[in-house]
């Protein structure tokens, strides 16, 4: 990566994060570059050109660990992360933060106030002295412990709610609506995972329904989940910046293999795709297989990255996508199944339309699933389309709805009026985005007003 770029970066996300916009979203610089490719916009340009600007693209979006978009301070997090500071420049570096702190709140209060430090440690040598600290330290890290009782943390993971599957439900059907099968099903495998048991599940919904939001709830107690576009995954030796190997990029052999993997957009990942080469959705599972199944697992090293090596036995997987072929193909084959002699009948005791149950045999009839995939899998589960009722209980909740969570985050007050809700969630129902429809119309709604009177304490969102 160039030096310019790297400082650019930095500099953008310190800005924000500093601005208190650490939550905006990011895309990754993949997408654009492969879309871009696709255009033909650097057709004009030299291969030697072409492999450099790749490599940038690949070492930028290494940070985003397949993953279509991530927040300013995720990102922030991760630049630092990979750097390797020594004590005089992170000195430095501290003593500009205190700075930059001071001329943005108030003057530091004078250090002649405190007692001289050297002569408090003098003061402390003796043994009874600390003995006496240390009973103190003690007994505060005992009520501390206490009162974080369920939220106790090792290693960034949450020991207290992963040692009952109760307990992980509670958590996350406090942060989830609806969608009772997933969340339980989630709950169950990240219980079982935790303990060894290894477990693969598909989730198969809407757009919007909250797939996907299950697992980013789940990583915030869970760090080792890894969220996966599946669209960017390419195999070994076929076009494309992404590899099977990306989706355990900076990761030990330990937690590689302590891994959750979140297969998004599975179905896309799938689906038939013409080549000279032969169907390379196929082709992508055949790779894929012998990762789901459990074994030792060997990437070599290539083009400067190291030899990779875990065994994948306890790695979890789950599917996520909506498939929506799957579904219409599925349709209309009861449909034409239930003509004729008893059909009135089968139609009155089975599923209704919308909630056709989805068997093993129809990820291999319908979507393009590789049958030792599908056998592989040791759950599907459906979720559901969520209703302008859904929408309506979305927004008033405590917890989930997303104007309490920009009150919070903001430190402001927001009022939403009834006719600017009715119109968010007749849009969210009609657009099937979800709930992400609604945080991102009031974000709107509350930027249009905090522009006009920026350092308010309370906003009215909406026409009144």
């Amino acid at each position: 990566m160039r030096k310019s770029v790297c400082m650019q970066w930095f500099e953008r996300y310190l800005k924000e994060v500093s601005l208190g916009h650490g939550q905006q979203n990011h895309k990754n610089p993949a997408i654009e570059f492969t879309h871009h490719a696709k255009e033909g916009r650097y057709d004009v340009i030299s291969d030697q050109e072409y492999e450099a600007l790749l490599s940038e693209v690949e070492e930028l979006a290494s940070f985003w660990n397949l993953e279509r978009y991530h927040k300013s301070s995720e990102l922030l997090l991760a630049f630092i992360e990979k750097l390797n500071i020594d004590a005089e420049t992170l000195h430095k570096m501290a003593e500009l933060f205190a700075e930059c702190y001071e001329t943005s709140t108030k003057p530091f209060v004078s250090e002649d106030v405190f007692p001289d430090q050297k002569e408090f440690d003098e003061s402390c040598e003796d043994e009874e002295c600390w003995r006496d600290m240390d009973q103190e330290n003690d007994s505060r890290e005992t009520e501390c412990s206490n009162r974080a009782g369920d939220w106790f943390q090792y290693e960034g993971i949450d020991v207290g709610i992963m040692s009952d599957p109760k307990k992980i439900y509670t958590y996350l059907s406090s942060r989830i609506y609806g969608q009772e099968e997933a969340v339980k099903a989630a709950s169950m495998l990240l219980y079982n995972h935790r303990l060894g048991r290894k477990r693969n599940l598909l989730f198969a919904g809407p757009t919007g329904c909250g797939k996907t939001e299950i697992w980013r709830v789940l990583k915030q107690i869970y760090p080792h989940i890894r969220i996966i576009d599946s669209t960017m995954i390419t195999m070994e030796g076929w076009s494309g910046s992404f590899k099977l190997r990306d989706i355990f990029t900076g990761l030990s052999q330990e937690e590689a293999e302590k891994s959750i993997i979140v297969f998004d957009e599975f179905d896309k990942f799938c689906e038939p795709k013409a080549s000279v080469r032969g169907d390379c959705g196929f082709a992508n599972q055949s790779e894929l297989l012998k990762m789901i199944e459990g074994a030792k697992i060997v990437f070599p090293a290539d083009r400067g990255k190291p030899l990779m090596e875990f065994d994948s036995s306890k790695i979890s997987f789950v599917f996520c996508g909506s498939f929506e072929l799957l579904m219409k193909e599925k349709a209309k084959a009861e449909e034409a199944g239930s003509i004729g002699f008893g059909a009135a009948i089968r139609k009155q005791v089975g599923q209704p339309q919308d909630k056709t149950e989805i068997v093993p045999e129809d990820l291999v009839r319908y979507a393009n699933i590789r049958l030792e995939i599908a056998g592989r899998i040791h759950q599907i589960v459906q979720l559901y389309p969520m209703t302008a009722q859904d929408y309506d209980r979305i927004l008033l909740d405590e917890q989930i709805s997303p104007l309490h969570q920009l009150e919070k985050q903001y430190e402001v007050k927001l009022h939403l009026n009834a006719c600017a809700r009715k119109q968010i969630i007749e849009k969210a129902v009609e657009t099937h985005m979800g709930v992400r429809y609604l945080r991102s119309r009031i974000q709107q709604l509350l930027d249009e007003q905090m522009f006009q009177n920026c350092g308010q304490t309370e906003y009215r969102l909406g026409e009144e």
